[in-house]
């Protein structure tokens, strides 16, 4: 990524884009967007707690991969830190929004916790650079849509600059 040092950042109030994740496709495992790197060697719980997963995620600006416009790349880890059977499927999400767009170009740092079953979440954006230099924020996630593997989610950022 370059950097826009020499140019005032254009600092967006809000951003939104769609991320696609693809996690252990037994089928299909070339499309893996998500691996699993560690975790317990036994699953006590059956819904994977301790799990850690690397993801380097499409990031578009509509809910289909072939036919959006891809604004840039979701890389991070996510950790499986809260089951509870029927009940709820936590995650500790912690990743970086690498945007290219031509409009804006840097990155959005994330950080919280994400109640994976619930209909919309919150999570902190905790930073950026480039355009969204000093950034602070909320990120409100809707799942929209689970396709076998596959998770498309909806990220709408408001932001705000120190």
């Amino acid at each position: 990524m370059v950097s826009s040092a020499s140019q005032e950042p254009k600092r967006p109030s809000s951003v939104s884009f769609y991320m696609h994740d693809t996690l252990q496709n037994k089928t299909h495992p070339w499309t893996d967007t998500a691996v699993e790197v560690a975790g317990p060697h036994h699953n006590l719980t059956g819904l994977g707690f301790g799990k850690i997963i690397v993801f380097n995620d499409s990031l578009t600006d509509g809910p289909s991969l072939a036919s959006s416009k891809v604004v840039g790349k979701g890389q991070g880890v996510y950790i499986y830190d809260h089951t509870q059977a029927g009940v709820a499927f936590n995650a500790l999400l912690l990743f970086s929004a690498l945007i290219e767009t031509g409009e804006y170009n840097g990155t959005i740092n994330f950080m919280g916790a994400d109640v994976i079953l619930a209909p919309s979440r919150d999570i902190s954006v905790v930073g950026g650079t480039g355009d969204f230099e000093m950034a602070r924020g909320i990120a409100t996630i809707t799942t929209h849509s689970i396709d076998g593997d596959t998770f498309i989610v909806l990220f709408k950022i408001k932001l705000i600059y120190w």
